[in-house]
């Protein structure tokens, strides 16, 4: 009887331990993702980045990097989890998607790349529009007998006469004859140079009153006004050059 229970007890005691012995487990199987690239039309895309990067750290992960070659790729012995790929080619617009990795058959990984729209044209700025002919002026040098000219244009009636005799780049010369008297707002656009060929009068300009007999120089600048007027009943003869003025056509 004390034998019986003897071997009782040994059995007992070897089920026990062998119930807390923990199990062995064989090591964790590894992932497998085979990458195809491609594009809208279904044709195989080569040269294409591709990106793999854990999600969260895992045991054995890393990030790695490969190019496809015919759209092709694979990326091997990868730790089970999370990761993002990111595929990247010029002239296509870049891509990211998210798979979880597990042991056993390769996962598939299909991916379309867009093509890039074009650059934005840039606008074509409107041609600056042609500036204004300027009239035809004469190169040619111009010589005048005063004394034939002003017999020629001599004043009949009226207060004033004004008669072009040449212009150029610089701005044209005119005879001026007055009477009883002449006004000009002032030019903004123009110097006024005057000489006094016959005749006697007073020049106003900026307040002032000049003088004018044969001989006197006057010089009115831009934008200030002048008042000519003769004295006496011969008229006032000038000449009156303007400096900068534009050509009448």
């Amino acid at each position: 009887m004390r034998i019986v229970l003897v071997l009782a007890g040994v059995l007992v005691i070897a089920t026990t331990a062998g119930a807390q012995t923990p199990r062995r487990t064989g090591p964790t199987a590894r992932a497998i993702f085979a990458v195809l690239v491609t594009d809208p039309a279904g044709a195989p895309l080569g040269d294409v980045q591709v990106r793999l990067t854990p999600l969260a750290a895992t045991s054995g992960s890393a990030q790695r990097e490969a190019r496809t070659e015919a759209g092709r790729l694979t990326f091997e012995n990868l730790p089970p989890g999370g990761y993002r790929l990111r595929f990247d080619r010029e002239g296509f617009i870049p891509l990211e998607r998210e798979l979880t990795a597990r042991g056993g058959a390769p996962i598939d990984v299909k991916v379309t790349l867009t093509p890039a729209p074009p650059p934005p044209v840039a606008p074509v700025p409107a041609p600056a529009p042609a500036p204004a002919a300027a009239p035809a002026l004469s190169s040619d040098p111009v010589a005048l007998d005063m004394t034939a000219f002003i017999e020629k244009n001599y004043i009949r009636r009226g207060e004033s006469k004004v008669s072009p005799l040449a212009c150029t780049t610089g701005g044209p010369a005119v005879l001026l004859q007055v009477k009883e008297g002449l006004a000009d707002p002032g030019r903004a656009d123009a110097d006024e140079f005057l000489y006094v060929i016959s005749g006697e009068g007073i020049g106003r300009a900026a307040g002032r009153d000049q003088p004018l007999r044969p001989g006197t120089f006057m010089m009115v600048p831009r934008g200030v006004p002048r008042t000519l007027a003769a004295a006496g009943r011969a008229p006032l003869v000038l000449l009156a050059v303007r400096a900068g003025e534009k050509c009448a056509r």
